[in-house]
């Protein structure tokens, strides 16, 4: 019994990041896309603070960019009528996917 809650949470945790990740019908999400959407739904369920603002927010792409001084960055695509609401928490946002992604 224990054994098949473990592996239901472990699938569970596999398959979270789709819910913050929203592709079109047959389309692959990346590994870039999987570990954004993934971040997003941690933040969600371990942020007190971003809890209630990501719940009904999720993306819809992530690219790797190549900036000055040879660093990257990662653009992340967010569905048009949920802009407004990412602009809201935006700062805090970013602050904690720069510690996630930094590395």
């Amino acid at each position: 019994r224990r054994h098949r809650l473990v592996e239901a949470r472990l699938c569970e945790m596999a398959l979270s990041y789709r819910k913050k990740l929203s592709k079109a019908k047959g389309q692959n999400a990346s590994p870039l896309e999987q570990s954004v959407a993934q971040a997003l739904y941690d933040l969600e369920q371990s942020s007190s603070d971003l809890k209630h603002d990501l719940r009904h927010l999720n993306i819809t792409g992530a690219k790797d960019i190549d900036v000055a001084g040879g660093k990257k960055a990662v653009a992340v695509y967010v569905p048009f009528r949920q802009l407004n609401n990412f602009h809201k928490i935006q700062a805090r946002l970013v602050h904690e996917l720069e510690k996630k992604f930094s590395g």
